[in-house]
């Protein structure tokens, strides 16, 4: 259990304490050099170090974590570490939204700048963004701003993929936040509303990690590695000119930070069990061996430099009875729904839970899965595809980021390890994506998770089987209906997605 006061407080702070912070800004020449920096600093004497130390000693080489389930819990432990950080604070982030909850971040981010913290931000230059809005960010003495792998041009990306695709085609996807050398965050969720539950229209189901100990130096080596790689440009390389935003421009950020805070969802973070728990000093913490697996950054110019999948992979293969599977993009290829199908033919338990039809709206990867259902479904596989929210509308795209219910992915073997990450299992994570993820070595956390899911897969997921002519059916154990054909979804939807499957196009996905 933890139980440092001075965490509590920090988390306290940043839920009340908003109105009371300061803007001071100085301008800061442009400058287009890159200079290689490193984590390891002198955070002895932080408040962060000062007060885990004790949990630390008492668990040593090992790692404590807390499973961050829900976005506002994903949201208020971000806020945290930011909050609470007095010598570095480095962002990792393939996705990073203009809207509320990146913004009220990114207001957080600067204030850590202002009280004289060290703030990297490194994101993936796949989105569109602000080049401009970037560039004021890491103008600030103490930000600098790095874009990943950049496009050529900046004002309408998609030209780049027609001289230079095999390159922009590789992403980095790698997720994580790492404050005073002492917490990290990693996991699933990118940066943006739907992230942490404040969307109207669609909310993510995903899954991080709140760690300290034994693992945040591998975390932090893994960033200095992507920060220092070649692939990563600062953001003043990009830009014509670089300058704080103006105080008239800050106090406007100010004020709209200030009346989001005053948001019922806002509101609602307060009342968040999460808070009860850091306030009566109840937080429960896991304590357990860990290791981090990532690819290098070079994955990016060598498909072949695929480290994650190689461990996974093995990991995967020792797996003696059990293999439980969540992933919002599955796509396994024909030869792995087969070794999936031959797993479960041998006495293994293989659970495979993934989005359906109606709730993905990259249609050509369903198109793609669908080919292999009935190959897993033949030899033993266990299919479950998550239920569309009842009246949720989607927008169903050729190949752009999920609006499902689904993106959190993980893995369980023998309900002993599970791993957290970012990599879907589809060719994309597998060959052109870097990944990041965790595997944690906790029968019982493990275990507790397995049966979560196993729980809500009832009522939340479609199980799938075979009828007697071996036609796939969707099995709803709640209502007891069975459905004949693709559960939610439009005959223009369910053409789109077998057109999808005709396409060569699986190692794009």
């Amino acid at each position: 259990m933890i139980t440092f006061n001075r965490f509590k407080q920090l988390f306290t702070h940043s839920l009340i304490a908003t109105s009371a912070l300061t803007l001071v800004g100085c301008a800061q020449p442009l400058s287009t050099s890159k200079t290689s920096t490193y984590s390891n600093v002198d955070n002895f004497t932080t408040p962060f170090y000062q007060h885990t130390r004790p949990y630390t000693q008492t668990n040593p080489n090992k790692t404590g974590f807390y499973p961050l389930g829900d976005g506002q819990a994903a949201l208020l432990a971000r806020l945290t570490v930011i909050e609470g950080a007095q010598k570095t604070i480095d962002v990792q982030y393939y996705i990073y939204r203009d809207d509320a909850t990146s913004n009220l971040l990114t207001w957080y981010l600067y204030q850590a700048a202002e009280r004289g913290v060290r703030v990297r931000l490194l994101l993936d230059d796949m989105q569109n963004r602000d080049d401009q809005a970037l560039a004021s960010l890491s103008a600030h003495p103490n930000v600098e701003v790095r874009l990943f792998n950049p496009f050529g041009n900046r004002s309408f990306k998609p030209l780049s993929f027609l001289t230079d695709f095999d390159r922009l085609n590789r992403r980095m996807h790698n997720k994580s936040i790492i404050a005073d050398g002492v917490f990290a965050i990693t996991g699933g969720r990118n940066i943006g509303d739907e992230y942490f539950s404040a969307n109207n229209s669609v909310e993510f189901g995903d899954f991080d990690l709140l760690m300290m100990g034994e693992i945040i130096p591998q975390v932090s080596r893994q960033f200095d590695e992507y920060w220092n790689s070649k692939p990563a440009t600062p953001i003043e390389a990009l830009v014509s000119s670089a300058h704080e935003p103006t105080p008239e421009q800050l106090t406007q950020w100010k004020q709209a930070q200030l009346k989001y805070m005053t948001t019922d969802y806002a509101r609602s973070l307060k009342n968040h069990p999460m808070v009860k728990q850091l306030i009566n000093q109840t937080l429960p913490l896991f304590w357990t061996d860990a290791e981090l697996l990532y690819d290098t950054p070079y994955k990016v110019a060598n498909s072949k430099d695929n480290q994650l999948l190689h461990k996974l992979s093995e990991m995967i293969a020792k797996a003696d009875h059990d293999f439980f599977l969540v992933s919002p993009y599955f796509v396994p290829t024909e030869e792995g729904a087969k070794e999936l199908a031959q797993a479960a033919k041998n006495g293994k338990n293989i659970t495979i839970v993934t989005n359906s039809l109606a709730s993905n709206d990259v249609f050509a990867v369903h198109g793609w899965y669908a080919k292999y259902r009935k190959i897993m479904l033949e030899g033993g596989v266990k299919l479950y595809e998550v239920k569309v929210e009842p009246g949720q509308k989607t927008k169903h795209k050729w190949l752009s980021h999920s609006r499902t219910s689904l993106h959190a992915k993980t893995f369980i073997i023998d309900k002993s390890k599970i791993f957290v990450g970012s990599f879907n299992f589809d060719p994309r994570s597998a060959y052109l994506n870097t990944e990041l993820g965790v595997i944690v070595d906790s029968p019982e956390f493990s275990g507790q998770v397995y049966n979560q899911i196993s729980d809500s897969m009832l009522k939340e997921a479609y199980r799938l089987s075979l009828d007697e002519n071996g036609d796939i059916v969707w099995n709803d154990d709640v209502t007891g209906k069975q459905y004949t054909s693709e559960p939610d979804s439009s005959m223009w939807l369910k053409m789109g997605a077998w057109a999808a499957g005709v396409l060569p196009i699986e190692n794009q996905l």
